[in-house]
């Protein structure tokens, strides 16, 4: 009763308090605490249920900045080797006021590799469908010929042509595959296979999202007494990687973690290329985390640019919490979202 509590209560803070918005391709540095979000094939992945809520400001020092938000569920049917679940989330930029909200729903499959009585490997396929709606406040716009530079002010009409919804709606699919093992896990994902235009002009060009392509993957290593030689205590070292595609941009990240007990650290690297003649953006991302014994897990990370652009107000925020189910199945106290068994 109590853990329905603590999950009614994250449901309504997130529903009362949305920060304003998420776009559906919005980046996030704890990407193994969005499991959804990174790939269809992690619903149910754990193997028991699962609620959980993103939140990330990027760059809130510049005036302008970015806030995303999300929340998702998934749990598994070990009957049917079926995983499911459903993800909402939104994204705004509040320079040009454009917002995106999306739902999604989830569905793996869990297919058996190998048993050899302790060590289990699984590989998932899974698919996502999900709605999309895209708005812009086109009253914020400013055009060349509204500009009277003589006498100084901004004319209320434009000669430009606009469109005269500033909202969209299109579907969006994407699929994924996920190889797990007792120490190790590797995904592959693909985003928007439609190609979804997502323009505010019907007959648009250029505007079609382009496919993303996204590698991933995982080594979770117990660390026994090697730290320590006295004590039971609980030590786990882990790495884990995301590399994504799309359109003439592609990022890689690296967090290394260790995780003592209930408390979580690490310190990774992200690159973002673009291909052209715009610099690379750096950054170093510091993680830290604990986990109740309720079956909470909370992380913070921050995130700091190193390119030569970068000032005290490059920075971003993220904060992660999930809940699980621990009733129906153990899984390695750690954050990272592969079962052992």
């Amino acid at each position: 009763m109590r853990n329905l509590k603590i999950i009614w209560l994250l449901i309504s803070f997130f529903l009362v308090h949305p920060p304003a918005g998420m776009s559906q391709d919005f980046h996030f540095t704890q990407f193994y605490a969005a499991p959804l979000n990174l790939s269809p094939a992690f619903a149910g992945a754990m193997e028991t249920t699962r609620i959980g809520i993103n939140y990330r400001k990027q760059w809130p020092g510049l005036g302008y900045d970015f806030n995303a938000s999300g929340i998702y569920f998934d749990s598994y049917v070990d009957e049917t080797n079926l995983g499911f679940g459903f993800s909402a989330s939104q994204f705004s930029e509040s320079f040009l006021k454009i917002r995106s909200t999306d739902i999604a729903g989830y569905l793996s499959y869990r297919l058996l590799l190998s048993d050899d009585g302790t060590n289990k490997s699984f590989l998932r396929f899974g698919g996502q469908l999900g709605l999309v709606n895209r708005s812009l406040t086109l009253q914020e716009l400013v055009f060349g010929d509204q500009i009277d530079l003589v006498n100084r002010t901004i004319n209320p009409s434009s000669a430009d042509l606009l469109p005269g919804e500033d909202n969209t709606w299109y579907p969006d699919i994407s699929f994924g595959a996920l190889l797990q093992a007792p120490d190790f896990w590797f995904g592959l994902s693909s985003s928007h296979v439609s190609r979804p235009n997502i323009g505010f002009l019907d007959d648009g060009i250029g505007n079609n999202l382009p496919i993303k392509w996204g590698v991933h993957g995982g080594y979770i290593k117990n660390l026994d007494r090697r730290m320590f030689k006295t004590g039971n205590i609980r030590k786990v070292f882990s790495v884990s990687f995301n590399y994504k595609r799309q359109g003439t941009f592609q990022q890689i990240e690296l967090i290394p973690q260790v995780q003592v007990e209930n408390f979580i650290g690490g310190l990774g690297f992200r690159n973002i290329t673009r291909f052209n003649e715009l610099p690379d953006q750096n950054s170093i991302n510091a993680v830290l985390g604990f986990r109740l014994l309720n079956g909470i897990t909370m992380a913070y990370s921050y995130d700091y640019m190193l390119n030569r652009f970068s000032n005290p107000a490059h920075v971003s925020h993220e904060i992660s919490i999930y809940f699980t189910d621990l009733k129906k199945k153990r899984f390695m106290d750690t954050i990272l979202p592969c079962s052992t068994y």
